[in-house]
């Protein structure tokens, strides 16, 4: 993926501080642009995208354990400026299938999905386990 410009969002001010830190190590600063923001608020005008450009969404949404639903506000965003987009989540026969019937209903299908053993180190208060292997899909959507 040759990207011109990479914005990183997030509403986690100490994530996005360690990741302005390792761009800057990675002399990555005229490429990637943090963005502190809450994503259900955000918004991208397709009219002041060139149409040559073509928008790839990565993301790691919530998984609805804690609050269910929570990834659909991320999907939604996604699908309203994205032309491909790559999303993670829990692998389970369940996720998939409401993946798949969620994602209908705005015009996207999926092309593939990568099962990955995803590593997570306790950072929220509700982890209760210092690391935690999780079973996720990664999903590449695509509209139709």
């Amino acid at each position: 993926m040759r990207a011109s410009c990479i914005l990183s969002i997030d509403k986690d001010w100490k994530a996005l501080c360690i990741l302005k830190n390792n761009i800057k190590n990675l002399d990555l600063d005229h490429i990637i642009f943090p963005i502190c923001a809450e994503v259900k608020y955000l918004e991208f005008s397709k009219l002041l995208i060139p149409k040559n450009l073509k928008i790839t969404t990565i993301m790691n949404p919530p998984f609805g354990v804690q609050h269910k639903t929570a990834d659909r506000i991320f999907l939604e965003k996604a699908f309203s400026f994205s032309d491909v987009i790559y999303s993670i989540h829990l692998a389970s026969e369940k996720v998939h299938k409401f993946i798949l019937n969620f994602i209908k209903k705005f015009n996207w299908k999926v092309d593939n999905v990568l099962p990955f053993n995803m590593i997570l180190e306790k950072s929220f208060k509700f982890h209760t386990q210092k690391i935690k292997k999780i079973d996720v899909n990664i999903y590449r959507f695509l509209k139709q």
